[in-house]
């Protein structure tokens, strides 16, 4: 067996409930990154509530999974997101998010335009923002009533695969869970 270290970050799988934001709320480290395990590309922070700094990546992937889903539901999945005044590679780069339920289910993909269009703004110490924006849509997942009995892991990410450029300077605060109640008329 190797005792060599892995070069991803595996989540530690803590949750936390905000009640003020009726949320569900995974810090940086409860969340996967790829090449996470090597400082050279990630600082993972050890600290709660400290961002995940993004170093230099070709291949962005950053992963979490949710247990608490329940069969009927539909749930809001994101990011809140900075960049450092040095960022680079954002302004064009592809950045999509996906989501799924059960190993097995249909992932579903969306653009997250809004990291490109807001790149220029987002540079330099502004307040992290949520990400997809309303410019982008909600991205959301519904759990089939008919999942009782199956695997209802609620699994997502946030990539940026495509186009084999360097990126920098990304800064991820947390990701969210939110259960979405549609009011009934």
């Amino acid at each position: 067996m190797s005792s060599q270290k892995s070069s991803h970050h595996k989540a530690d799988s803590k949750m936390e409930q905000d009640s003020n934001r009726k949320a569900w709320i995974l810090q940086p480290s409860g969340l996967n990154f790829v090449w996470g395990g090597d400082s050279r590309y990630w600082v993972i922070p050890k600290e709660p509530r400290m961002p995940a700094e993004l170093k230099m990546v070709s291949w962005l992937e950053v992963t979490g999974c949710f247990d608490k889903i329940e069969p009927g539901k539909t749930y809001r999945i994101g990011f809140n997101i900075s960049f450092k005044p040095d960022a680079t590679g954002w302004d064009e780069a592809p950045v999509f998010m996906s989501a799924k339920i059960g190993k097995k289910g249909k992932t579903v993909w969306k653009r997250i335009k809004s990291v490109n269009q807001n790149f220029g703004k987002l540079k330099g110490g502004s307040e992290p923002i949520n990400i997809p924006d309303e410019s982008d849509g909600r991205f959301e997942i519904s759990v089939s009533p008919a999942s009782l009995n199956q695997d209802t892991m609620l699994q997502f990410g946030l990539y940026e695969v495509w186009t084999g450029r360097w990126k920098t300077g990304l800064l991820i605060h947390e990701a969210f869970v939110h259960e979405v109640q549609y009011k009934r008329i």
